[in-house]
């Protein structure tokens, strides 16, 4: 019985989208050849390897990877807030590099990757909704942190960002994934994306400094339309 590549690999990769990252970076060979498309039907006798494995527990690490390309330095033996945690992507990425602990914490429970909760280091709590500050207060209370990371759906950064700024610590940094979709009504083609963002940053421009932003090197996925995201590394204004 033949059967599609993502869901081949399904069992080895350990979710469907990882499946279909892995085969779209290339990293996935058929009887000794590279094969890029997931809707292959894999045949009795197929020989399917894998050339290299996830560096994190999902897509999330290498989106925040490209924003600290050259100074991921940085980051050794920070505490960090992850919120919108998810799966774990960009805390995974912070312990990587050095942070001596992560806190992460998503609206969602039971959603982080199983493999993260084995690193001492790491904090999960789930059912936390980032838009209400009497929310974070009660979860959070007086814990301050180095750097703060921001990847969450279906809202606007506009109604999370400016609840952060109690849980930093003086010198302390944000990082903001920017989803166009979730900025601006119909964000998608390339003219929304850049209206949406010239708003975000005028809108940034009173309350945060920006220190460094990038294009990410994956694009949102299908319920982001596919968009180009942008990552920010802001610092509040005094």
């Amino acid at each position: 019985m033949m059967m599609r590549l993502d869901i081949y690999l399904v069992e080895i990769a350990g979710s469907r989208s990882k499946a279909v990252h892995l085969i779209k970076s290339g990293k996935v060979m058929v009887n000794g050849a590279v094969c890029r498309k997931q809707s292959y039907r894999v045949k009795p006798g197929d020989r399917v390897e894998i050339v290299e494995g996830f560096r994190y527990v999902s897509r999330g690490g290498y989106k925040i990877e490209a924003l600290f390309q050259g100074r991921s330095d940085e980051i050794r033996g920070l505490s960090v807030l992850d919120v919108g945690c998810s799966a774990g992507g960009f805390s995974d990425f912070f312990l990587q590099h050095g942070a001596a602990r992560v806190w992460g914490i998503d609206i969602a429970e039971g959603c982080v990757d199983p493999a993260m909760l084995s690193d001492p280091r790491f904090r999960f709590t789930g059912g936390v909704d980032a838009r209400s500050f009497e929310e974070l207060v009660k979860h959070l209370g007086d814990e301050r942190f180095d750097l703060t990371s921001v990847d969450v759906s279906n809202v606007s950064l506009r109604e999370v960002l400016p609840n952060l700024k109690r849980f930093l610590k003086s010198d302390g940094r944000i990082v903001a994934l920017f989803k166009p979709p979730y900025e601006i009504d119909g964000g998608h083609r390339d003219a929304d994306v850049e209206r949406a963002r010239s708003s975000f940053e005028q809108w940034l421009g009173p309350e945060f400094e920006v220190i460094h932003s990038c294009p990410s090197p994956i694009r949102g996925g299908p319920k982001n339309r596919g968009t180009v995201e942008y990552l920010y590394l802001l610092r509040p204004r005094a």
